[in-house]
């Protein structure tokens, strides 16, 4: 069974449009499932099957083929005489994609539409030239959030999702989900394995086949132990200021080789960091960015830490890393953290065209409003500032100017 999502609507607005589609995205996270669901909307679409063909360039002999000659492509195709969608499978495994794609989309832009997915926008940016400009357009496809985690997961009281007063029972089953979703993360194949031990025995297979191996070739990696120690320093510094010289120490690893480490995880999806805000604000002081994680499930498991919620340390990290992730999808590049020169936090700042939302995370059930200086200093020190959102366990309330919400409503309340 195929499951929706979300990035699929954004995807059908350019299926009949002459530029190559890219989506990236690191493995597993169900970019070949979205190929295939594409078929499926083309078919609908009334495109013929014999008209649509789907390759897999992880097979030798197809990669072999294209690499041989761009023109070998038309050997798929029954009838030259109308246009035909090719939905390629890892594209970086070309030898040059970019010529490839390019030889295609000039000579063939018309009769040919090529749907295609990457795993790594290191190789893709390696290979990838300047050629491609103007000729793709290109989506990032991360694990699912907590809305298609539920629908998934087939839950039951999904139509209660955006409603503030919930049955209690109702109440804890969405607050059951949230656990699972903070233990074990996004990941499709994850989340529809109900067992949990082959969930985590899962989840070490990836994080030893694609984090342990693929990374590290494509990276060229010599001292695995270093790097792999990196990652588990990582790992446990959700949300915290990267600080490059701490970092290389504790790791013991060169400050060359940390930053090389960090691009390399970076570009390959497993870390996302974002930057300080520094618009107008004299007290802003840190240059250092914070990093997160692209999937809580896959963080576990590099630290080897599955327990419940209530028997961690490390619950308000993750929290804090769940809510990045559900800003991820629609405000990634345009998100930042405030931090002053007294070391308050702002832990985010999201920019929507002239204006500013600020955003507060307390992994508590609160019940009243809390102490929130920061927000109003920085809300009269900058005039575009739309509002101010606190977002905890359970609590949803209006208090002047600031908003607060429970964990369900972070998408319908700032990203509109």
């Amino acid at each position: 069974m195929l499951y929706q999502r979300k990035v699929t609507k954004n995807i059908k607005k350019w299926l009949f449009e002459k530029e190559i589609i890219i989506l990236n995205g690191p493995r597993q996270v169900g970019k070949t499932s979205l190929l295939k669901l594409i078929e499926e909307e083309l078919i609908k679409k009334k495109v013929k099957k014999e008209q649509i063909f789907y390759l897999n360039l992880e097979e030798i002999k197809i990669l072999d083929t294209l690499n041989n000659d761009p023109e070998n492509l038309f050997k798929y195709v029954i009838d030259k005489e109308v246009k035909n969608y090719f939905l390629i499978d890892e594209i970086q495994y070309l030898d040059n994609p970019s010529n490839f794609l390019k030889h295609i989309y000039d000579k063939y832009a018309g009769k040919i539409k090529i749907i295609t997915t990457g795993s790594s926008s290191l190789e893709l940016k390696a290979k990838f030239q300047d050629s491609l400009v103007g000729r793709k357009v290109s989506f990032l496809v991360n694990p699912l959030d907590f809305e298609e985690f539920l629908e998934f997961k087939s839950f039951s009281h999904l139509d209660y999702l955006t409603k503030e007063d919930l049955p209690l029972d109702i109440k804890r089953d969405f607050d059951n989900s949230l656990s699972e979703y903070l233990i074990y993360g996004g990941m499709p194949a994850i989340v529809l394995q109900e067992n949990k031990s082959l969930k985590e025995k899962m989840l070490d297979e990836y994080v030893g086949a694609y984090i342990n191996k693929d990374i590290r070739a494509i990276g060229k990696i010599k001292n695995i132990a270093h790097f792999n120690n990196l990652i588990k320093i990582l790992a446990s510094q959700i949300g915290n200021l990267l600080n490059i010289n701490e970092l290389s120490n504790t790791a013991e690893i060169s400050r060359r080789d940390t930053e090389k480490y960090l691009d390399l995880l970076e570009f390959t999806f497993v870390l996302d960091k974002i930057l300080p805000f520094r618009k107008n604000i004299r007290t802003q002081v840190t240059k250092m960015p914070k990093i997160y994680f692209f999937d809580l499930g896959i963080r576990n498991a590099i630290l080897g830490n599955f327990l419940d919620l209530t028997s961690r340390q490390d619950t308000g990290g993750m929290f804090e890393n769940f809510v990045f992730s559900e800003l991820k999808n629609k405000a990634k590049d345009k998100t930042f953290f405030y931090r002053s020169v007294s070391k308050t936090e702002i832990d985010f700042i999201i920019e929507q065209k002239a204006k500013i939302i600020l955003m507060e995370v307390k992994c508590k059930k609160l019940t009243k409003p809390i102490d929130a200086r920061i927000l109003q200093n920085f809300m009269e020190r900058e005039e575009n500032v739309k509002e101010a959102i606190v977002v905890n366990l359970d609590f949803n309330y209006q208090d002047n100017l600031i908003k607060y919400i429970d964990y369900r409503f972070i998408e319908k309340s700032c990203l509109k």
